[in-house]
């Protein structure tokens, strides 16, 4: 039988100190150069931080109730989630400033500030059933996953957030004296060191019978404790607490439970391992990723598939039924056959009434009654009324009768039943279908240049771009060297485009010509809805990274001297699409004419028409309607339902855009595509604006 409930309690609850460790882990990764790009809901109680960073790689921030890790995920959503508009609204473009825990409770608090000030607290609570809370600088709530209205606190909108009553000693500032003061409680003598401790102080049992062990006093009770005994637990305490919180020590295992899923993580090893299965990993960060991620996936999938496990449960209880049926008709169908054959028998000794004493104490053996009914006498066997016959031998034959109508009847029960199991194993098909679309995305190493805006010229070279100040400086202070071209518009806003080791000039002309368009394309140019632009190029030499002396240049602007070399009249034309880098696809956006070249799919672009996150919804399912009817590679279609809008927004120019053609690249899927590489295979363009 199928279990249809859907929990929303994983398997794992972090302590208070393993979470001490992820925040101070965390905290080292995402420093305040990081900002939150985009926020995605994975459950109602799960949110997917993206934190992108101008230079370094981009960190995904898994927020549960259950947690708080790094993963190396990519999670689609799985259910409709009530807080995601507010926490989008408030808390992205937003820096985190700090996270900190309360004292050694199971709660974080994260801060955020904008870059107009504003601040904004995000506080986690890990215990129960867990709970998130968006609040202003002032701690006034503004949106709550869950309100709560007990007799110690209030939490719902429009209050100010408190934290529960603190439970006790927090275990990070524990003392000796303490630890001895609990000991004089008389009702603690005879307890046993381990469920002393576990009840004195806020740690899980897995590490308070690490430290009895350790500490050499596990087969004790409070009682015996001598004050040796207490010094020494008292420095053992410490130690675990200090290996486990600073990551000294550190040897991070996954335990194993059935078919070999994650169940839990633990950073150190303890005594109780050895009876686990376990397998190690290379931080308790990973471990955590790997243990509560697939609780998340597990999660999602049934989520996605409760209706049809619905279904399934109701037709297994069908055929429970129909067993049942069939067994109860067998019972029958045995004992009138055994009572006709009694019968048979009495007969054959010479009994021929069915009322002798022998017939009757046969039918009171078997709980059978001879009853009348409408002037006609009947022999009522487990509700069953077979007529009785003038003689033995006939009232035995109309019992054998009647039971191979029965029999025959179960064939028709054995037929349904077919049909109830052939119903379930194609809905069983269904939840294995459904399950498999379920794509979790594996975040893969990137090359350097995927920071910044970036394509392959037709000519084979490499140009990068700027995004914003800080990568336009970037690009030109770390990657310029002397066989570089620059290029950079007198559009507002433009970036500086590099194409990297050109060679002879007169050999590169086309990428020149991609290179310029893509300069004026990802300037102000496009969002001002401007159909032609002029760039120009220059030499490195002409790029000077310093000011003169008395004047002052923004990050990002540099000076350039000597002539320019102009190009004219540049139509921004700009394209979107997947192509193959090394062993792996990705998305790329460039001038259209060096995508096409690349690409397996691509979409041309030009300014105006949609609002940015519209066009990045049409061009994820255009990809994924043709590559689905047009392709045999599975994984290619997989890798575009995973790919998500953000990453679409962040390749493509700002503003408004218009789609004008989506169309196979000349770096075809397969053989079967058509060779015409600006053949329109999607819907009519009048369609795609719609």
């Amino acid at each position: 039988m199928i279990n249809i409930c859907v929990s929303r309690r994983l398997a794992m609850e972090l302590s208070g100190i393993e979470l001490r460790y992820l925040v101070n882990e965390i905290k080292s990764k995402i420093n305040l150069a990081y900002y939150v790009s985009s926020i995605n809901a994975v459950t109602k109680p799960s949110f997917l931080f993206k934190m992108h960073h101008p230079k370094d790689p981009d960190i995904m921030l898994m927020v549960s109730t259950k947690g708080i890790w790094i993963t190396r995920l990519k999670f689609e959503s799985f259910e409709e989630n009530k807080m995601i508009n507010i926490l989008k609204a408030e808390l992205e473009r937003a820096k985190i400033e700090s996270i900190e825990q309360l004292g050694s409770e199971r709660i974080i608090t994260v801060k955020f500030r904008h870059l107009d000030e504003k601040v904004r607290y995000m506080v986690v609570e890990f215990f129960g059933d867990g709970n998130i809370v968006l609040c202003d600088g002032n701690m006034q709530i503004m949106g709550i996953l869950k309100p709560i209205e007990v007799r110690h606190r209030m939490l719902k909108i429009g209050f100010r957030y408190a934290p529960p009553p603190p439970r006790g000693i927090d275990v990070y500032d524990i003392t000796l004296e303490q630890l001895r003061a609990m000991r004089e409680d008389k009702q603690s003598d005879s307890l046993d060191v381990v469920k002393w401790i576990g009840r004195k102080i806020s740690i899980p049992k897995k590490y308070v019978e690490e430290i009895a062990i350790r500490a050499g006093i596990s087969s004790l009770t409070v009682g015996q404790l001598s004050e040796e005994d207490m010094e020494r637990l008292y420095v053992i305490i410490k130690e675990i607490i200090s290996d486990i919180v600073s990551e000294k020590n550190h040897q991070p295992y996954v335990i194993l439970g059935q078919n070999e899923k994650a169940i839990d993580a633990i950073p150190i090893k303890t005594a109780h391992l050895s009876k686990l299965n376990v397998k190690k990993t290379p931080s308790y960060m990973d471990a955590v990723d790997e243990v509560l991620s697939n609780d998340l996936m597990d999660l999602g999938r049934n989520i996605r598939t409760i209706e049809i496990d619905e279904r399934i449960t109701a037709l297994q209880h069908d055929i429970a039924e129909q067993i049942k049926a069939k067994e109860l008709v067998l019972s029958k169908a045995n004992l009138i056959r055994n009572v006709a054959h009694k019968l048979m028998q009495l007969s054959y000794q010479g009994v021929q009434s069915i009322t002798e004493s022998s017939v009757n104490k046969l039918l009171a053996e078997n709980s059978a009654n001879i009853i009348l009914e409408k002037g006609l006498k009947y022999l009522e066997i487990l509700e069953e009324l077979i007529l009785i016959e003038s003689n033995l031998p006939k009232l035995s034959s109309a019992l054998f009768t009647r039971a191979k109508e029965m029999e025959r009847g179960n064939i028709a029960i054995e037929q349904s039943k077919a049909r109830l199991e052939a119903q379930i194993q194609e809905l069983q098909n269904q939840t294995i279908s459904v399950r498999k679309k379920i794509i979790i995305k594996q975040q893969t190493s990137k090359e350097w240049y995927e920071r910044y805006r970036w394509f392959i010229t037709t000519d084979g070279l490499l140009a990068i771009g700027g995004r914003d100040a800080s990568s336009n400086s970037a690009i030109i202070r770390k990657h310029l060297t002397e066989n570089d071209i620059v290029f950079h518009a007198e559009v507002h806003g433009s970036p500086f485009f590099i194409i990297k080791n050109t060679g002879n000039l007169e050999e590169t002309g086309l990428s020149l010509q991609q290179v310029a368009v893509a300069t004026v394309s990802f300037s102000r140019a496009w969002k001002d809805g401007i159909s032609s632009a002029d760039a120009y190029w220059v030499t490195p030499d002409q790029i000077k990274k310093g000011a003169p002396p008395g004047q002052y240049v923004p990050k990002g602007s540099f000076v350039i001297e000597g002539k320019r070399n102009y190009m004219k009249g540049l139509e921004l034309r700009m394209a979107i699409g997947v192509a193959r880098l090394e062993n792996r696809y990705t998305v790329v956006c460039g001038p259209a004419d060096a995508v096409k070249k690349s690409a397996i799919i691509y979409a041309i672009l030009l300014p105006g028409g949609l609002q940015p996150l519209n066009v990045a919804k049409k061009i994820k399912s255009e990809f994924v309607r043709i590559l689905g009817t047009s392709s045999n590679n599975e994984d290619l279609v997989d890798f575009v339902k995973t790919i998500m809008l953000e990453d679409f927004l962040r390749l493509m120019p700002s503003g408004q855009s218009k789609i004008s053609l989506i169309a196979n690249g000349e770096n075809k899927v397969s053989s079967q595509n058509n060779s015409t590489s600006d053949m329109q295979i999607g819907p009519s363009v009048a369609a795609l604006h719609d």
